[in-house]
C-alpha cells in the first residue's frame, strides 16, 4: 500500500511524505504506483525549479522508495499551491482506488 502523510495548519502544508508500493498489478504494470509515481515526481521537479530555498525535499530509491518534502517558507504561495495540487491528484487516485493507498492527515 502507499502510504501518504500530510501535517498541515488551515490552508497551509506543511509537510508531505509518500511511501510504499501499491501493488495494484506486477512490477511494471501497477498504473496506481506510476501515477503516484509521476504526481510525486513532478511535485519535486517544480519545487525544486520554483522555490528549492523554500522546502526541503529528500527522496530514497531504496527498496521501499520514499519521498518527503519539509516546507521551510510556509508563506510562500507557490510551494502552497504545488503542494494543495498534488494532494488534490492524490486523493483523486484514492478515491478509485482505496485499496491500495491512503492519504493521512494531521493537524499542527
Amino acid at each position: 500500500m502507499i502510504r501518504v502523510s500530510v501535517s498541515q495548519s488551515p490552508q497551509k502544508i506543511h509537510s508531505l511524505s509518500i511511501s510504499g508500493h501499491a501493488a495494484f498489478a506486477k512490477h511494471g504494470e501497477d498504473l496506481v504506483c506510476a501515477g503516484v509515481s509521476s504526481i510525486a515526481t513532478g511535485a519535486l521537479n517544480a519545487l525544486d525549479q520554483i522555490a528549492s530555498q523554500s522546502c526541503e525535499l529528500r527522496l530514497s530509491n531504496e527498496d521501499d522508495a520514499s519521498i518527503e518534502i519539509s516546507v521551510l517558507d510556509l508563506e510562500n504561495r507557490d510551494v502552497q499551491i504545488i503542494l494543495h495540487t498534488v494532494l488534490i491528484q492524490l486523493e483523486t487516485i484514492e478515491n478509485q482506488y482505496s485499496k491500495y493507498i491512503h492519504i493521512s492527515k494531521e493537524e499542527v
